[in-house]
């Protein structure tokens, strides 16, 4: 018997051999894969604490590491529903549990203030789960759920140039900030609880009242992704609204849209000089590990395709765009496929590529360039780099964001772009 084995029956005394496998199979493969590129404290330590003192985590871990073995032995993102399979049935059968202890838990602890600790991590638990199988609208049913429980309100705009608004939360900033991670990742969906449509009387007021965007300092890798993800919040709602104007409502308003964007790009120029400052930190200090060099990547080609988006927001002329930007366009694919390649040199030295990951990465980047780019050879190096890896990233799938680009693709066919 190998000695985690031990380990795991003295951390679990009362689940059956069955549920520890699984358990097993979770802190061994699940953590790492949803983790990418990241150490979050709340996989590596948040979960594992609970699950020895919360039944309802440590059934939903059971039931995700259980259904993510189906996966993995698939290599596909999402799995069909099979009752017929052994391991689905015990998968669904600990996820059920898991409900009802929660459900249980809510109704017994409603002032002991670990409750909401184990409701979020369950609703994280459940939107992984019912997105392995392929249940998109009961992951965003947990997903709105657990930001009602969180208490998120609804997006103030301007203070978004100031705080993460996970932090006003009181509560683990890692739980709460990978909640509201994955409404940032609806809300490109339509589907966020906490984004308010904006209006031009909004950016007019804001633009007199609203203090400029902060200098940005990181002192470790998790700070910079939540600098990124206020911006990106800041950024989506914005572009969003630049996208319902006609030219002649952008011509109109141009002055006030375009101070808007120089604020934005204020935003991602300060972005990208603290992440400068923190590499050669780092590099002062310490050799930086190939996790920290490959976040640091990832983090660099978010910000050169969120700076580009920015840049073409208040151009609605296709061959504009693809005129002036093809060669940006493709430097965000160049770093993505560096990304992707990354991904596929690790899977040959430790195994399978990543299925499930609960953090941005190359998805989204891929289908805006297909979608924006007007580019017929840049669009499909883009596709390729999308099918050429199967996998979820949260809310994001990269087969059906395939599926949906090839649709544009038959655009650039159909014009010769």
């Amino acid at each position: 018997m190998a000695l985690s084995e031990y380990r795991f029956r003295a951390l679990l005394p009362d689940k059956s051999a069955e549920e520890r496998r699984f358990f097993n199979y979770f802190y061994s493969f699940t953590i790492p894969m949803m983790s990418g590129w990241l150490d979050h404290r709340m996989w590596n330590c948040l979960a594992l604490q609970m699950c020895q003192s919360e039944p309802a985590v440590c059934h939903a871990v059971i039931a995700l590491g259980a259904l993510q073995e189906v996966s993995e032995t698939a290599a596909v993102p999402v799995i069909a529903e099979d009752m017929s399979n052994r391991t689905q049935r015990f998968a669904l059968v600990q996820y059920t549990r898991s409900i009802g202890y929660l459900v249980s838990r809510m109704r017994s602890g409603s002032n002991d203030p670990h409750v909401k600790s184990t409701v979020l991590l369950c609703c994280l638990l459940f939107i992984a789960f019912e997105l392995i199988r392929g249940n998109f609208g009961r992951a965003v049913t947990h997903l709105q759920n657990g930001l009602r429980v969180l208490g998120t309100r609804k997006l103030n705009y301007h203070t978004l140039y100031q705080t993460h608004p996970a932090f006003e939360q009181d509560i683990d900033r890692s739980l709460a900030a990978a909640m509201v991670h994955l409404d940032l990742q609806s809300a490109h969906f339509g589907l966020s609880e906490t984004h308010t449509p904006l209006d031009l009387a909004t950016l007019a007021v804001d633009q007199v009242t609203r203090p400029d965007p902060t200098i940005m300092e990181f002192n470790c890798i998790q700070d910079a992704c939540f600098a990124r993800d206020r911006t990106l919040h800041q950024i989506v709602t914005f572009v969003n609204f630049c996208e319902t104007l006609s030219a002649a409502e952008l011509a109109a308003n141009y002055a006030v849209l375009l101070k808007e964007q120089q604020k934005q790009q204020v935003q991602l120029a300060s972005f990208a000089q603290g992440l400068r400052h923190f590499e050669q930190k780092m590099l002062d200090l310490t050799a930086l590990r190939s996790k920290d060099l490959q976040s640091l990547d990832l983090l660099r080609m978010h910000h050169t395709g969120v700076s580009l988006i920015i840049d073409v927001c208040l151009i609605k002329d296709p061959g504009v765009i693809r005129d002036m930007y093809s060669e940006r366009f493709s430097e965000v694919v160049d770093l993505a496929e560096k990304i992707t390649a990354g991904v596929q040199d690790r899977a040959r030295e430790a195994g399978p590529r990543p299925t499930l990951m609960m953090e941005t990465a190359v998805i989204g980047p891929l289908y805006y360039i297909i979608q924006k780019c007007g580019n017929k050879e840049i669009a499909k190096r883009a596709l390729r780099a999308l099918e050429e890896w199967p996998h979820r990233e949260g809310m994001w799938d990269s087969v059906q964001a395939a599926e949906m680009a090839r649709e544009a693709m038959e655009v650039y066919e159909g014009n010769g772009s």
